[in-house]
């Protein structure tokens, strides 16, 4: 479809917005589709069993009240999505969203920080299983297979990119069984806690606020619950794959921070129950993962069922990642601000044939090059646990910013001060607020360097705006902004006029 100029679609500075159509495939997932696509992008039993050591050292048995003050503040982030995402569906996302709102250059750059949080994501991921796995061979059954941390890295990756070479809906299908099923079983064993807890028994002293946290813990909890549910925002870049994406990317948006929110206390409140508030002390220190150790105690020789949930949560999340990291490209090549081969789709299956072989050696090469330097475990931990969280709470707070200009300069009418100033505000504080006191005390090596690659990031981002705006390289600014449905404006008006 030929780009269209539409009269009645401004930009902030006035200028005007051209409209760009879509060549993926159109209404291939509904509801369903798009809500276990947020799902298993926060990964329910990562998010649930990876953390729990540190929410737990900061928070003590206040951990479940500790997330469930970090939930309240994710579902005011979750609002700004919302309202950003219902008025401009389109596979670009953030991208979109703040190009319409502040300027492309800033949707430039903010999207280039969440594109460094999608396509990353995935090898670390791999590896990190395949070294939790190895461990578990050794230490239960005396097989020793160190290497088998880069083997998942070798298998994974293109397994990932083959799913989504064939389409959406065997994307969402994988989706939908995977995940359902590792929430399930990361479910059945929080319950086994309640039903069979350690010493000190059954309490509802977790959320006690007489043993309420301190600020610094309050901080440290809003940092973890955000970075485990990081993930909600992951339906927005399939708007165009998505039948009704007005109704059903804010839809799914908030019932997968809702679900995941209530899964998450209940799996947090259960482990601690079952390791025994008596005896919390130690599981901080725990050398295996607490819900591995709590998994061998409840279930004996099928304590392996609990790495199934792993193997399960490895492969959709990174299956989620990996969509939303080749729909923004995608978008952003289309409209001329990434190298155009990016915006290459198979006429066949209507995915993004280029930006998925892009995806698949950036996984290779996050999980099998930084593996190799420091380690599949701290790996991991660099790039998903820091790296990644700090680029995504960057975008959060852009999107903040965004959605009270769009709605204070762009759509008046509908402007609403406690969903476009009071949220946006109070999750803006607690995300820098948690940002500047997770780095205090500055963490050990390799950790410390994350804040480092970030800012490199950010600045390879500015210089290549800059190299376009030297190069009179502006055709892009000109569709940055455009979302699905206003071509279909653009054709009606068309058709009038000839007519």
């Amino acid at each position: 479809m030929s780009d269209a100029v539409s009269p009645g679609t401004k930009r902030p500075d006035g200028s005007d917005l051209v409209i760009e159509g879509t060549d993926l495939r159109r209404n291939a997932i509904g509801l369903t589709g798009a809500l276990m696509q947020n799902i298993t992008h926060i990964a329910p039993a990562i998010a649930a069993l990876f953390f729990t050591q540190a929410v737990v050292g900061f928070t003590g048995e206040a951990a479940p009240l500790a997330y469930l003050l970090g939930v309240i503040v994710v579902f005011m982030l979750g609002s700004t999505l919302v309202q950003l995402s219902k008025q401009m569906p389109s596979a670009g996302g953030y991208y979109t969203y703040v190009s319409r709102a502040l300027h492309p250059r800033m949707g430039f750059i903010t999207s280039w920080m969440y594109v460094l949080y999608a396509p990353l994501a995935g090898g670390p991921i791999y590896g990190y299983f395949g070294w939790i796995l190895s461990s578990e061979l050794k230490t239960n059954y005396q097989i020793n297979v160190p290497w088998l941390w880069w083997v998942c890295v070798l298998v994974g990756a293109p397994l990932i990119a083959f799913l989504q070479h064939r389409g959406i809906r065997i994307s969402a299908q994988t989706m939908l069984v995977l995940g359902g099923l590792e929430m399930i079983i990361v479910f059945i064993l929080s319950i086994w806690g309640f039903a069979s807890p350690g010493p000190g028994g059954f309490t509802f002293s977790v959320f006690d606020f007489s043993k309420k946290i301190s600020l610094e813990g309050f901080a440290l909890a809003v940092v973890f619950s955000v970075q485990g549910l990081t993930g909600w925002e992951g339906a927005a870049p399939l708007a165009e794959e998505t039948r009704d994406p007005k109704r059903n990317v804010p839809r799914a948006t908030m019932l997968s921070i809702g679900i995941l929110g209530v899964f998450l206390i209940i799996a947090y409140w259960g482990q601690i129950l079952g390791w025994g508030v008596n005896r919390l002390g130690s599981l901080p220190g725990s050398s295996d993962l607490p819900g591995l150790v709590l998994a061998h105690r409840f279930w004996g020789g099928v304590w392996w069922i609990l790495l199934l949930a792993f193997l399960n949560t490895t492969i959709a999340v990174c299956l989620a990642t990996a969509n939303v990291g080749t729909r923004m490209w995608y978008r952003m090549a289309k409209g001329g601000s990434l190298p155009q081969p990016l915006a290459r789709v198979n006429a066949k299956y209507q995915t993004p044939t280029n930006a998925i072989l892009v995806q698949l050696a950036i996984s290779l090469i996050s999980g099998l090059g930084v593996g190799a330097w420091i380690g599949a475990e701290k790996t991991f931990l660099l790039v998903d646990g820091l790296v990644l969280v700090m680029a995504v709470l960057f975008v959060y707070v852009i999107a903040n910013v965004a959605v009270f200009a769009y709605y204070g300069w762009q759509r008046r009418s509908e402007f609403n001060i406690l969903l476009h100033i009071v949220f946006p505000l109070i999750s803006t504080g607690a995300l820098i607020y948690a940002l500047v006191y997770s780095f205090i005390p500055f963490p050990a090596s390799p950790y410390k360097w994350a804040p480092l690659i970030d800012g490199i990031w950010l600045a390879l981002g500015i210089a290549i705006l800059a190299v376009m705006w030297v190069r009179r390289n502006d055709a892009w600014l000109r569709t940055a902004g455009a979302a699905l449905g206003e071509e279909k404006d653009e054709e009606l008006k068309d058709a009038a006029q000839s007519g």
